[in-house]
């Protein structure tokens, strides 16, 4: 007898595997690309958007008959399902090998502990009939399923050591054996020329890996923010923690291969740039999967070099690719334009085409031309409470340069305090620098990084700036070591990444500690956060500076480091001087004009713009720009602004609008002050600035800016906002009456509060609107609005003479509000006598056209912005004894 064909065991679990898979993501990509993604999301309590990701059952993937052909028969099976695999799992797991067992057991207890919470959604859906809870049910429902199939792909350890072999009666010949192709990591080597081109591929791919790492909280943070709670997309934030699967033989083997580099950092590229054009869920998915490919490569090289020296030249190109993304965000008004959240999808196109070049060199490259292991037989491994030590450590460093080092203005945001300025304004180029220098393979003096961190968390201005800095460079310079020690213990990688998962949500429960079970235990605590970082990053530094590290390399390896080192310092100093000549160019010689520079006139809009990010997922930025320009705003509040965290990327809002259109900017209360953000640009010089934080005894923070504009030579205080949520009425309060006596206390200086209140037009107190009104001497600026409910404008000391509200399309969910002011003449005050004489309404042609509103959003309006409340905006006519009408005839200029 001969063996005609032998199938090792291991192979049929992992077709298995395969094809279980290929299974439900082709139902659910079916679902997709049918065009029927909305259809598929309609349930008997809600439908699209509030239902926004179909279930396992409606997709047919998980048995013949879904919920929609019999939805008894459905329920039925499906616990039929449940209550089957239960005895499966454990009898199989008793039953298995000493290797598999562990895999099983995670596998078997995580299907476990998703069964209570998925009962429990269900039963909000069928029995409460909440609205959106069937989402959040199918995301436990898919996690069955993946549960599932790990739990079987465990059959691949079991089945390693069989075989299933076909067999002839008789045989013509020797069978041929089958050769194994293995890498050659000991070619020839590349030619200085060719070495470049590598390195040049390599540096893409480091530039690619930090794209889309600082992309992903960005697109999964969209649902909390629009229902202000946790939505479950949290946990795609674990796609961090995918060398995890290192700890398997086979995965580890693949990851390290030739064939696994190439593969995987194809897949980063065509899913992180590629996902651009998808629709939210899969979006979402796209990026979260182009992440855990790009650490499984990251990591497959890591744990192939296995602590050679040539870590270190992997850290720089990692380190410098870090550089060039803070570049990109630099020069592009503080966003990366290769996000799948950038409003214009052409780079995402360039990406993708440069990435192809990078992989294809990649696949031609020279055997060469790779880092390799240490030319010695001695096996070297971390003890393993060397190894706890830096995978903590590591989960934290990568937190902490998440958190301070992938956006220049970070630190300013930290920092500011406002006007007149005494810290660092337009000195994002100092940080890029900072870390630039620490990518050359400068020293980690552990102390410099804590004085840093502490300095920066306790003092203001340009010296908890320069604490940033040390901070920064820390960091960054810490990271070849950490990375060579990381590649001889790989165990610990994606552990460690999952302590930087942990730390990150804690990181925002300081702040949404309102909206998430148990987030008072953390409530501004961002001390503990970055001690408990700095504590860990500490001790992996120590433990990995005394892991033995192996010694002996290759002439080859050496001259690849000298080079990479080489051409890093040279474009380390190029980025460098990008990023100053950027921050140069933005020192701007000419001031900021008002859009009226005639009759003393100047509007003042308010703006809830939800972090920057649309209803579909994109920044928006721009558009917001575009409203605020084409409105002609010449003074704006923007509330929930601080975009200063990982989850909104590290953004300056700002920036763009800024730029653009010429404005003096108050960053307002920065990260570290725990508040959503409040922003104020002005038209006009802004000669003082108070950042406050109102009081907040229950829920989230508020925060308030107080500023004092020179407006045509006059002071004109404008407060700006962010008063808390409905469900907290004492901190409503308390908030609006701290607010009231600091206007009190300017009671004769013209002033415009721009606010978010919660409250109905005319409530009595205790809520918000008659404590604002009467004892912050305001006057509404439209009574008779009585269709608003957080958005508010109030005034005293001018004459107003026009108020509009215009809808935000889908750039937020809130509407922006803007009122026009006119100065009263030189020596004379602005004060109405009666409600009457101050809500008169005139007709357009009764004021002058300076005093008017553009006219572009009148009727259907444009971009999806139009006047709404009323079919135009309110005009009045400031009253005779004012000087500057004639009974309403005409209008006196100055």
């Amino acid at each position: 007898m001969a063996t005609v064909l032998t199938v090792p065991g291991w192979a049929i679990a992992h077709a298995h595997t395969t094809i279980a898979s290929l299974a439900f993501g082709t139902a659910l990509f079916a679902g997709w690309a049918s065009g029927l993604w909305q259809e598929l999301c309609i349930n008997a309590v809600a439908k699209w958007p509030v239902e926004w990701f179909p279930s396992v059952s409606a997709t047919g993937g998980w048995m013949y008959i879904t919920s929609r052909d019999n939805h008894d028969l459905h329920d039925l099976f499906m616990i039929v399902y449940l209550v089957l695999t239960l005895p499966w799992m454990a009898l199989s797991t008793m039953n298995s090998g000493k290797r598999a067992v562990k895999r099983r057991r995670i596998a078997m207890f995580g299907f476990i502990g998703t069964i209570p919470p998925l009962v429990w959604q269900f039963y909000r859906h069928s029995a409460l009939r909440i609205p959106g809870a069937y989402t959040t049910y199918a995301f436990f429902e898919w996690s069955l399923v993946i549960w599932d199939i790990m739990f079987d792909s465990a059959a691949a350890v079991d089945l390693s050591e069989m075989s299933l072999q076909f067999v002839t009666e008789a045989a013509r010949g020797e069978p041929k054996r089958k050769v194994e192709r293995k890498d050659d990591w000991f070619g020839p080597e590349p030619s200085a020329r060719r070495a470049l081109l590598a390195w040049m591929s390599d540096l893409w791919f480091a530039v690619t890996f930090w794209t889309v790492f600082t992309a992903l909280p960005i697109q999964l943070f969209y649902w909390s923010v629009w229902k202000l709670a946790l939505a479950g997309t949290e946990l795609s934030l674990f796609a961090n923690i995918a060398p995890v699967l290192l700890t398997n033989a086979w995965c580890r083997r693949y990851a390290a291969s030739r064939t696994g580099g190439e593969v995987l950092r194809g897949v980063m590229s065509v899913c992180g740039y590629g996902a651009w054009i998808l629709p939210l869920p899969a979006r979402l998915a796209s990026v979260a999967i182009a992440v855990s490919a790009g650490w499984l490569g990251l990591a497959g090289t890591w744990v192939r070099v296995r602590g050679s020296r040539e870590m270190l030249a992997e850290a720089q190109v990692l380190a410098l690719g870090l550089v060039i993304t803070m570049v990109l965000k630099h020069v592009n008004s503080s966003t990366n334009p290769f996000w799948c959240v950038a409003a214009e999808g052409r780079w995402s196109v360039v990406g993708m085409a440069i990435s192809a070049a990078a992989v294809a060199e990649l696949s031609a490259r020279p055997g060469g031309g790779f880092p390799i292991a240490p030319v010695t037989r001695e096996f070297i491994r971390a003890t393993a409470a060397q190894q706890v030590a830096i995978g903590m450590g590591f989960g934290s460093l990568v937190h902490l340069i998440h958190t301070f080092a992938t956006d220049g203005g970070t630190i300013i945001s930290w920092t500011w305090t406002g006007f007149p300025v005494t810290g660092p304004t337009h000195s994002a180029a100092c940080l890029v620098i900072a870390v630039a220098c620490a990518a050359c393979l400068a020293p980690a003096w552990w102390p410099v990084g804590v004085v840093g961190a502490v300095v920066l968390y306790r003092y203001p201005d340009w010296i908890g700036f320069v604490g940033g800095l040390a901070l920064v460079w820390y960091l960054v310079a810490a990271l070849p070591g950490y990375l060579r020690a990381m590649s001889l213990c790989p165990g610990a990688i994606g552990w460690g990444l999952l302590l930087y998962c942990v730390l990150g949500v804690v990181s925002v429960v300081t702040t949404a500690y309102a909206f998430v079970p148990f987030g008072n235990l953390v409530r501004e605590r961002t001390d503990l956060v970055l001690g408990f970082s700095m504590a860990c990053v500490v001790a992996g530094n120590v433990a990995a500076g005394r892991v033995r590290m192996p010694q002996g390399l290759l002439e080859r390896s050496n001259r690849r480091i000298r080079r990479i080192k080489m051409w890093t310092s040279v474009t380390a100093v190029l980025l460098g001087l990008a990023a100053f000549a950027t921050s140069y160019s933005e020192l701007s010689t000419e001031a900021p004009k008002p859009y009226a520079e005639t009759g003393r006139a100047f509007s003042g809009g308010i703006w809830t713009v939800h972090f920057g990010v649309d209803m579909a997922g994109r920044d928006s930025q721009r558009r917001m720009m575009e409203l605020i320009r084409d409105m002609e705003v010449d003074v704006v509040g923007l509330l929930e602004s601080d975009l200063h965290r990982f989850v909104y990327g590290n953004r300056d809002l700002t920036r763009v609008i800024a730029d653009e259109l010429g404005y003096y900017v108050d960053l307002g209360p920065g990260p570290n002050k725990h508040t959503w953000g409040a922003a104020l640009l002005s038209k006009y010089p802004i000669v003082n600035s108070t950042h406050h934080l109102l009081p907040s005894p229950h829920g989230e923070l508020a925060p308030a800016i107080h500023a004092t504009l020179d407006v045509y030579g006059e002071r004109v205080d404008v407060f700006v906002s962010h008063n808390g949520q409905e469900e907290d009425a004492l901190d409503r309060e308390l908030q609006t009456t701290e607010i009231a006596r600091l206007l009190r206390a300017t009671e004769e200086v013209p002033t415009v509060f721009l606010g978010y209140l919660v409250t109905h037009p005319g409530d009595q107190r205790p809520w918000p609107y008659q404590i604002l009104m009467e004892d912050g001497k305001m006057n509404d600026i439209e009574i008779g609005d009585k269709w608003r409910w957080c958005e508010y404008i109030a005034f005293r000391g001018l004459w107003r003479v026009a108020f509009a509200r215009v809808n935000e399309g889908d750039i937020s969910d809130t509407e922006l509000q803007v009122g026009k002011f006119v100065l009263p003449k030189p020596g004379a005050t602005a004060v109405y006598e009666s409600n009457e004489e101050m809500y008169w309404h005139v007709g357009e042609d009764d004021i002058p056209e300076v005093w008017r509103m553009p006219a572009m959003f009148r009727d259907e309006g444009v971009r999806g912005h139009r006047y709404e409340v009323w079919v135009g905006p309110l005009y009045y006519l400031p009253p005779v004894r004012s000087g500057l009408q004639r009974d309403g005839k005409g209008f006196i200029g100055e």
